[in-house]
């Protein structure tokens, strides 16, 4: 998948956005961290699709956020679409995609905390 400097550049932000918003989060300034996952989650939507798997990024980080301030329904719905963008693409992606953008902090934090 090729991208161009002005999507590159969204991808950057859109990046950015989603770390800041997980340090908001983590100290507990959800509405400001949920303001960032929607400056992310737009600038994606805009410039590489709703499809697209840096989509299916935001939209877990963001899910997580929802469930922590009692918008859990949100948040499944919003983590089930996720989901489903990643196995739409998890076929076609390599392990040198994969390797070059790691999975969202957000996500391994998660792992085993069931």
């Amino acid at each position: 998948m090729v991208i161009g400097a002005t999507q590159a550049s969204s991808v950057g932000a859109a990046r950015s956005f989603v770390i800041w918003g997980e340090e908001l989060s983590k100290k507990g300034r959800y509405a400001a961290a949920e303001k960032l996952y929607q400056r992310a989650r737009g600038l994606v939507e805009r410039t590489l699709g709703q499809q697209h798997p840096m989509m299916a990024e935001v939209l877990e980080c963001y899910s997580e956020l929802l469930v922590r301030t009692n918008r859990s329904a949100e948040g499944i719905a919003m983590k089930s679409r996720s989901e489903a963008i990643w196995r739409a693409y998890g076929a076609g992606f390599c392990r040198i995609h994969i390797q070059a953008h790691p999975v969202p902090k957000c996500w391994t934090e998660r792992e085993g905390s069931d």
